[in-house]
């Protein structure tokens, strides 16, 4: 089966599904390569008037000819007296808008298309197209990035329009770790365009985890169904339900999924926690603008511990998984208002904007079963009553800018855990140390975890924090150096049109992360809830690395501390 999947992820059509907690999305990796080819001539084309990032054509304002903008969002009031392409980026018309011409969006939507007076075909694609810019950025290439065919191989078979589609798909469902191996996700997804502004998108998927039963009286079959009913592309709003029997972890914020799966897969390393979670979610959500999106969502969660398996990896040899740590078992409701904040320019390797992202959760539950081994100068005792509920915020706050053409400047401010009510539960707890954020510093290295000495938690590393907080700031500086592989050269056609791949020149980065984990409270080793630690506590590491297309290699040293230098490999950019 893996095998299979693997042959299958060279295809340009390729499928993947990412399960966000208990939810599941679709998305393409890349056109097919017949409108690939279609897009790239027409920007190519002498005739072609090519803008490049944010456009507006205002009411009454004429662009003659062909136009071609790439990196969107496009806003057209005016006349348009040709064809509009528009790649890796949203289209949205205004009342009176004309184009004499066809339209055609890649890697985006078109808005209020009914406002608009179109002579010609209308096409949208969501897939984005793959380049390269060529002549200064004058022309592109198609340039497919070897690091997107790494991470989720799949396939599938699609039916209908690009109105309304249904799709028969079998791909990795996720992360492969040591509690469920590798997860396959198999079944039909359904998007039906029911009337101008209206979606309904249903998916109903099974996943099959490889690792086996995760335990004797629990299948090796889990699901994700999801119902969604949306009200336009760009700004929308919209309902949702989904129900879900998954494997979930229990902090996500750090290395990114491909690299945690990898990770496991090759060297047997897996750096997150897991629990069982089964249960169904309803929620209502919105993007007024096209920064800002926001969602209330309410969830009645089932949620259980699970025990390592014995997948298989590559380079594991003798040594065993770090043990899974258990956690407070029992059926969580809980009320969690989103919001997301998103100017970045290119959401894959953006070079200015914001991306602001906040949870705020309250949970409560009846029948929670606290885990024995917990001393008190780690956390209270929970109540069994039926009276537990407690509150959690988390936030991620990114700034990108470009300080010279080739010179930019990332910060990162993440943090948050407990806000009040009852403790934690353990699968809500946070830690600080390891590959990502603090690559100087081991995993887990601030966990709050040393007064456990509980042998259910022996070996487990449990992160036990009830905050943390984090500050990364990076500069990265642009080397130029284009490198492209091409076993079909010939005197007929230029290397850059046949490569199948392409890689750009490297990003030498230079970067400093702080951070800290503690407990809250009035205690010894507890802060106080109004105050954060005394930066003089916080760990803090430097280093410097280079990342080739999101490649990266690093060296990492701690500096509030006597660690080692440590060389780190990375298969997607720091943040």
């Amino acid at each position: 089966m893996i095998a299979l999947l693997l042959i299958l992820a060279v295809q340009d059509t390729t499928i993947v599904i990412h399960p966000d907690s208990s939810g599941v999305s679709l998305e393409a990796l890349a056109l097919p390569r017949v409108v690939s080819d279609e897009v790239i001539r027409f920007y190519n084309a002498p005739g072609t008037t090519r803008l490049v990032g944010r456009t507006r054509l205002p009411r009454g304002n004429e662009w003659r000819g062909d136009v071609a903008v790439r990196n969107g969002p496009v806003f057209i009031a005016g006349r348009v007296q040709g064809t509009l392409v528009v790649i890796n980026g949203d289209l949205q018309f205004e009342p009176g808008a004309e184009v004499s011409g066809n339209v055609i969006v890649v890697g985006g939507v078109v808005e209020d298309s009914a406002a608009a007076t179109i002579r010609g075909e209308l096409r949208q694609y969501r897939e984005p197209l793959l380049y390269r810019l060529r002549n200064e950025g004058d022309q592109i290439a198609y340039a497919p990035n070897l690091r997107r065919r790494l991470w989720n191989p799949g396939a599938h078979v699609s039916w209908g329009t690009a109105d309304s589609r249904s799709t028969l798909t079998i791909a990795t469902g996720g992360t492969f770790n040591r509690v469920e191996g590798l997860p396959i996700v198999f079944g039909p997804l359904f998007d039906w365009r029911l009337q101008q502004d209206f979606r309904l998108r249903i998916d109903a998927l099974a996943v099959f985890r490889t690792a086996g039963d995760l335990s004797d009286n629990r299948s090796s079959l889990g699901y994700m169904f999801r119902s969604e009913l949306r009200s336009g592309e760009i700004q929308h709003v919209g309902v949702g339900v989904r129900a879900f029997d998954v494997v979930s972890p229990v902090e996500d914020w750090g290395l990114r999924s491909a690299e945690i799966g990898w990770s496991a897969f090759v060297f047997a390393r897996d750096y997150r926690d897991y629990f069982l979670n089964k249960g169904w979610a309803a929620r209502v959500f919105a993007a007024p603008n096209r920064p800002l999106a926001v969602s209330l969502e309410f969830r009645h969660e089932w949620q259980t511990s699970v025990a390592v398996k014995d997948p298989w990896t590559i380079f594991r040899h003798a040594e065993t998984w770090r043990p899974n740590p258990p956690i407070d078992e029992g059926h969580y409701n809980t009320v969690a208002a989103n919001a997301t904040f998103d100017t970045r320019n290119d959401p894959e390797a953006p070079t200015a904007g914001w991306l602001v992202r906040t949870t705020l959760e309250h949970s409560r539950s009846n029948d929670v079963v606290p885990r024995a081994g917990i001393p008190a100068s780690v956390r209270d005792s929970i109540p069994t009553d039926g009276s537990y509920r407690f509150s959690r915020l988390f936030f991620d706050v990114r700034r990108y800018s470009r300080i010279s053409p080739s010179g930019r400047v990332n910060l990162r401010l993440v943090g948050g855990g407990w806000l009040g009510g009852d403790p934690l539960p353990l699968q809500r707890r946070l830690s600080v140390g390891g590959p990502d954020p603090m690559p100087g510093h081991p995993f887990r290295s601030s966990a709050c975890d040393g007064a456990i000495v509980d042998p259910a938690f022996a070996g487990s590393l449990l992160a036990a924090c009830d905050r943390m907080l984090v500050v990364q700031t990076e500069y990265r500086g642009h080397v130029k150096l284009n490198w492209s592989y091409n076993p079909w050269r010939d005197e007929k056609s230029p290397r850059e049109e046949r490569s199948p791949f392409w890689i750009e020149g490297l990003d030498l980065v230079v970067f400093a992360d702080a951070g800290q984990g503690w407990l809250v409270g009035k205690g010894p080793g507890h802060v106080p809830a109004g105050r954060i630690p005394r930066f003089a506590s916080w760990l803090v590491d430097a280093g410097l690395g280079a990342d080739w297309s999101g490649f990266g290699i690093y060296l990492a040293k701690a500096v509030t501390t006597g660690e080692r230098l440590r060389f780190l490999f990375r298969l997607d950019h720091r943040f």
